[in-house]
C-alpha cells in the first residue's frame, strides 16, 4: 500500500511530452494498486502503460488525482519518469497581491498600536514579506532572493540550482539557504528553496532566471522577467514535471505472472495486472 504525497499541476499550453518506444510490449495493460489518502482511508488507483512509452496513474488522493510520464523496460524493471500531463516546462513566475494599508489595519486594529507603516508590520513578522518584496525594487547593496516552490503542500525542489542571467551578459548562480536560514513565508505557504544572491551590482538589471532541478540535470527551465530590480522573485513549480514526485523515477520489477512488484530503494508499491 502507498501512502502518496500530493502534488501539484501548473497549466501549460505546450505540446506534451512525446515519450521513446519502451522497448518491450509486454507490460502494456492496465494495473491496479491500493493508495492511503491524508484521512488514511484506502482506495484502488489505476495505473495505465501504452505502448507508444506513456504512463497514467489515476485515482490517487491528490492533488492531483493523476500523474503521468514515459516509462521504457530495463532488463527485469519497468523505470518510469514523471512528466507534465500536458507537457511544458513545469515553472512560472508567481505575483503574490501586494500589501494594502487594509492588511495592515487588519493587524494592528486592536494591538500593535506602535506599528504604523506596512514596512514595520512586516519587519515585525506581523504581514509577509514576500508580498513585500517581490513588489519592492532593490536598492544599492542590497540582496536579491528567489523563492523556488511548489504551491500546493510545499514539497521541496531538492539540490536545485538557481541562476540569475543579467541584462549585461553574466550570470550569476545563487546560494541555496538552509531551511534555518529561509525567511519569505513559511506559513502557511510556500515552504521550498530559497536563493540568496547577496553580490550583484548595485545596477544590475535581472533578465531571466535559470532553474536546473536535480533530477533533471539535462533539462534546464528559463523563467523571462519583467520588474528586473526587484528584492524578491517568486518561481512556481509543478512537482510532477520537474521529477519531484519519487525523486522523478521510479522502478517495479516485472514477475511471472504479470504483475509488477515495488523496488525497495525507490518505496514502490506492487501493481496488480488486470486481466
Amino acid at each position: 500500500m502507498l501512502a502518496l504525497i500530493a502534488c501539484a499541476s501548473i497549466p501549460s499550453t505546450a505540446a506534451a511530452v512525446v515519450c521513446a518506444p519502451p522497448g518491450d510490449a509486454k507490460p502494456v495493460a492496465r494495473y491496479t494498486t491500493p493508495v492511503r489518502g491524508w484521512t488514511d482511508t484506502l482506495s484502488i488507483s489505476t495505473l495505465q502503460l501504452d505502448a507508444n512509452g506513456s504512463f497514467r496513474w489515476s485515482g490517487l488522493p491528490g492533488p492531483p488525482s493523476v500523474i503521468g510520464g514515459c516509462w521504457r523496460r530495463e532488463g527485469e524493471l519497468l523505470r518510469f519518469e514523471t512528466h507534465a500531463l500536458d507537457g511544458g516546462d513545469g515553472v512560472k513566475r508567481a505575483m503574490p497581491e501586494p500589501l494594502t494599508q487594509a492588511d495592515l489595519d487588519r493587524v494592528t486594529r486592536y494591538e500593535h498600536k506602535d506599528i504604523r507603516t506596512i514596512a514595520q508590520a512586516v519587519e515585525a513578522g506581523l504581514l509577509a514579506n514576500g508580498r513585500l518584496w517581490a513588489h519592492q525594487t532593490r536598492t544599492a547593496g542590497e540582496p536579491v532572493r528567489v523563492k523556488l516552490y511548489e504551491p500546493t503542500i510545499g514539497i521541496p525542489p531538492g539540490d536545485a540550482k538557481v541562476t540569475l542571467s543579467l541584462a549585461d551578459g553574466r550570470v550569476v548562480e545563487g546560494e541555496q539557504l538552509s531551511e534555518d536560514d529561509q525567511v519569505i513565508d513559511r506559513h502557511p505557504r510556500p515552504a521550498g528553496g530559497e536563493y540568496l544572491f547577496a553580490s550583484l551590482p548595485p545596477g544590475a538589471a535581472i533578465k531571466s532566471i535559470g532553474i536546473v532541478f536535480a533530477n533533471q540535470p539535462d533539462r534546464p527551465r528559463t523563467v523571462p522577467i519583467e520588474g528586473a530590480t526587484r528584492l524578491l522573485y517568486m518561481i512556481e513549480f509543478d512537482a510532477n514535471d520537474t521529477g519531484s514526485i519519487f525523486g522523478g523515477v521510479m522502478r517495479v520489477k516485472v514477475l511471472a505472472n504479470g504483475n509488477l512488484e515495488g523496488v525497495p530503494s525507490d518505496n514502490g508499491p506492487a501493481f496488480e495486472r488486470v486481466p
